[in-house]
């Protein structure tokens, strides 16, 4: 629901902009291949019901993405809003990665009307937060939206700078000039 919104917003700030809907099509990303089956992945495995060892699997799997989604932004950074989306992603896995999954402040759940109905998983990849010290947890799933009822999120202030940065890049981002080495292909 929340990346409906930002593509959403996006579309009509780069409208709004007088830049054309059309145009997104010519728009080239460095690494566009890997970003689609990298982000078919992460969005995937935390869905996957998995237990015992294939579970860990999974999880390292869905971790060892962000690197590389990572790397795809900060490589694509001269694009509007690719540097925010690097930058979310990077506090994103840091997070994760010390807390051995996404915590999730049951304060702002239960402030943003979620208590007991958020919609990713509790498990490997995401958990809320109770009896565990949870590192950096101001990075959490922490901020709780007015819209969390419909769209079911509690976002990180690294989902908010993903947010921006998408909502920037599809109102902002440039066709670049074909190189002379690919008009000759």
């Amino acid at each position: 629901m929340i990346l409906l919104v930002c593509l959403g917003l996006g579309i009509l700030l780069r409208v709004l902009s007088g830049n054309t809907i059309g145009d997104i099509g010519h728009i080239h990303v460095h690494g566009e291949a890997w970003l689609i089956a990298v982000l078919c992945l992460q969005g995937v495995l935390p869905l996957v019901r998995l237990s015992g060892t294939l579970a860990q699997a999974a999880y390292w799997l869905w971790l060892a993405t962000f690197p590389l989604l990572i790397g795809i932004a900060w490589r694509n950074r001269s694009q509007p809003g690719m540097s925010l989306v690097a930058l979310g992603l990077l506090l994103n896995v840091l997070v994760v990665s010390i807390n051995g999954g996404m915590p999730v402040m049951e304060a702002a759940a239960v402030a943003a009307g979620l208590q007991g109905r958020l919609s990713m998983p509790v498990g490997d990849f995401i958990h809320v937060l109770g009896g565990r010290v949870t590192r950096l947890p101001w990075l959490a799933d922490a901020i709780p939206l007015p819209a969390a009822p419909v769209s079911r999120v509690v976002p990180s202030a690294g989902d908010l700078l993903l947010y921006v940065g998408v909502v920037a890049f599809i109102a902002g981002a440039r066709a670049r000039a074909v190189s002379s080495r690919r008009k000759a292909e």
